[in-house]
């Protein structure tokens, strides 16, 4: 059941993203047919292209859950995430450090190169 659920909560954030994008998507094509296509549906904020994204969303999410072949991939998927070692805290801590380190002394080489080639190409140009 554990992986079952985390493949359910999968399905409704795609349904949640799909929703922020259709709705923004319908609005943007409902605005070139005036604003009385876009009007009102239940109080001043939700509108017609929120409600077409809404429903088009949950349709699709329906259509994912209830499609054989996307539902046994999406559960194929979380049993081997599940399997997966994931790094400790410490381990995570660590891995961050270096690579903030890495940056930081990468950032500074490419920083003495960008200020020898600006004195060597003012050496050369202000001639």
């Amino acid at each position: 059941m554990g992986v079952a659920r985390y493949v359910n909560m999968a399905f409704i954030g795609t349904g949640l993203l799909a929703y922020v994008v259709l709705s923004e998507l319908f609005a943007w094509t409902l605005m070139f047919f005036g604003s009385a296509a876009n009007s009102q549906v239940i109080g001043h904020n939700f509108r017609v292209a929120e409600l077409i994204g809404l429903l088009v969303a949950a349709g699709l999410v329906v259509w994912l859950k209830r499609d054989e072949r996307v539902s046994t991939f999406a559960m194929e998927v979380g049993n081997e995430l599940s399997k997966v070692t994931w790094p400790t805290w410490p381990e995570t801590k660590l891995g961050t450090i270096v690579v903030m380190i890495t940056t930081i002394i990468i950032a500074m080489i490419l920083g003495t190169f960008d200020y020898l080639w600006a004195a060597v190409t003012s050496l050369i140009y202000d001639v």
